[in-house]
């Protein structure tokens, strides 16, 4: 049974109060005092997507040992992932009379690829405890390795299918 304690371990690591206030301050010195200029926010917005995003992917994917993988997470996170593209399949073919793969891949990658180098950390830490750290490498590695890997095969596949249902003038003509 969960405990009104685990409950809050699990709400006070998802709502941290210093990134809040980190992120108001952020907002404020945009949007009120001018502090930044849309350029500035551009490039911290680079920094951060292309350097520290990278940097902190790749310190977890590098901890992470693809052989002591838990084979119950490995089993539960594919057939989780099976399930949601099932689920996702069948809703797009019957709510839009017709089946679209893009449609697929992004309820795919919004429904089962959340952000867990960010939010996931603390929330596994406050759920796992020690165990997060290894729970959150595997789940890493796994989204990182396989997942995004799929996702632009697919992405690829529903090009293809597009250049095969509208040709360009090129090479029709």
């Amino acid at each position: 049974m969960i405990s009104s304690k685990d409950v809050y371990h699990v709400v006070a690591a998802t709502i941290p109060f210093p990134l809040y206030v980190a992120m108001i301050l952020a907002y404020t010195s945009v949007k009120w005092w001018k502090l930044f200029t849309p350029e500035q926010c551009g490039g911290i917005n680079k920094f951060v997507a292309k350097f520290s995003i990278p940097l902190l992917s790749f310190n977890i994917i590098s901890a992470n040992n693809p052989y002591n993988m838990s084979p119950r997470l490995l089993l539960s996170d594919f057939v989780q992932k099976l399930l949601a593209i099932v689920l996702i399949g069948v809703v797009t073919r019957f709510w839009f009379r017709g089946w679209r793969l893009s449609l697929v891949i992004t309820g795919l990658s919004l429904s089962t690829l959340p952000n867990t180098l960010i939010i996931g950390v603390p929330v596994l830490k406050a759920m796992y405890g020690g165990k997060a750290e290894s729970l959150l490498s595997q789940i890493v590695f796994l989204q990182s390795i396989v997942w995004y890997n799929f996702l632009l095969f697919l992405f690829e596949v529903n090009a293809a299918m597009d250049a095969t249902a509208n040709p360009s003038p090129e090479v029709a003509g």
